[in-house]
């Protein structure tokens, strides 16, 4: 699901265990990926700064329903923004636990709590690399990417993570006006929401650095 994808992105489960990115812009791109999840199914959708509901079916997955189920229970909250802040706060431990549900991870808890983050680790190299070298070739080759992909690379960027996904700094430029193109060409509703996630990382970094 397109949140796990984010999640093996920007967490390194195949080296150090620990995050790529600094935890509070982390978990705003996990909460965004997780309402992406319910807009890629036509469960809900961002037209500007409001999220609005279409369906109440569920997905018969326990993460994405009960988000649903929030949504569905709080018809006065459309504020994309204060669903992001919302997830944010559930949104590390809703993912990792369902890539431990899955076998995908394993977690390293430290002796000390005290300060330190648990590490995750992939139980295999290839499904834990392909959503970052899917997004790298697609990007440096410039292939067309269909509304999941879109979406992922979205975040990936909303995230200031494209560099990270792109190694190696000859293709960057390449990516870079790719990733451009992307975005340019994203349904409204993918659109709308990667920018407020955008712009909710941003105030995290200025939050993170004062």
């Amino acid at each position: 699901m397109l949140a796990d994808d984010f999640f093996l992105i920007v967490w390194d489960t195949t080296g150090t265990g620990k995050p790529r990115l600094y935890l509070q812009g982390l978990t705003l791109g996990l909460a965004g990926a997780l309402l992406g999840e319910l807009v890629l199914e036509n469960r809900v959708t961002v037209r500007g700064a409001r999220l609005q509901l279409l369906d109440r079916l569920p997905l018969r997955e326990r993460v994405a329903d009960g988000i649903l189920a929030d949504i569905a229970n709080s018809p006065q909250h459309t504020d994309v923004r204060t669903w992001l802040a919302y997830l944010a706060q559930r949104s590390l431990p809703d993912v990792t636990g369902r890539l431990l549900g899955i076998g995908l991870l394993e977690c390293v808890t430290p002796k000390v709590l005290k300060h330190k983050q648990n590490r995750y680790f992939a139980t295999e190299f290839g499904p834990a690399v392909w959503p970052s070298t899917r997004l790298r070739l697609s990007l440096v080759r410039r292939r067309p990417l269909n509304p999941y992909d879109m979406l992922l690379a979205a975040l990936v960027d909303a995230c200031g993570m494209t560099d990270t996904v792109v190694e190696d700094t000859g293709h960057r430029p390449e990516a870079h006006r790719h990733m451009a193109a992307v975005l340019a060409a994203m349904p409204q509703p993918l659109s709308d929401l990667s920018r407020h996630v955008s712009a909710a990382v941003g105030d995290a970094v200025l939050t993170y650095r004062t």
